[in-house]
């Protein structure tokens, strides 16, 4: 039985593939029920809600007003840039966040933060910090995972 004060372990496999048929549905609840995990565990931080709301707002909001309103001029959608740049700052917190953990574990931090502003290497830190999330529940819990798309790419597993 999972110990209700730890989060939940998912492997990566697992949020790439439910993401995929989800048409991206799952990896939003993903990234709101970690952000609700994350809180109650360390007994701060920032909510699911906090941090996707602002997200889908920010990218939402400014096309709906674009269809409705095509006269104010494409200006307006080019602030869903905004919500984009919501999203890095919350991506840039929840990897401190990971990190934080390991390193009052006494492990090394398994994050690098600069990855982040590399296109194509924030990718690739996404994938890291799902699957070391998801390595620490499991550690949490005496227990493992198997994640076999980890093992494949060793890039995402290893703690460089």
């Amino acid at each position: 039985m999972t110990n209700l004060n730890f989060g939940k372990p998912r492997p990566l496999w697992r949020v790439l593939t439910l993401s995929v048929v989800t048409f991206m549905l799952y990896y939003g609840w993903y990234k709101y029920i970690i952000q609700e995990e994350l809180r109650r565990y360390n007994g701060y931080g920032w909510s699911g809600t906090l941090c996707l709301f602002p997200f889908v707002i920010g990218v939402a909001l400014p096309q709906i007003i674009y269809q409705l309103y095509p006269t104010l001029g494409s200006w307006v959608s080019s602030l869903s840039l905004l919500g984009i740049v919501w999203i890095y700052i919350v991506q840039y917190k929840l990897y401190r966040t990971v990190n934080e953990l390991y390193r009052k574990e006494g492990l090394k931090e398994p994050l690098t933060i600069w990855w982040l502003f590399i296109p194509g290497l924030n990718l690739m830190v996404g994938f890291r910090q799902i699957h070391f999330l998801s390595e620490y529940w499991a550690k949490k819990q005496n227990t493992s995972i198997d994640d076999p798309f980890a093992q494949a790419i060793p890039l995402i597993s290893l703690n460089l």
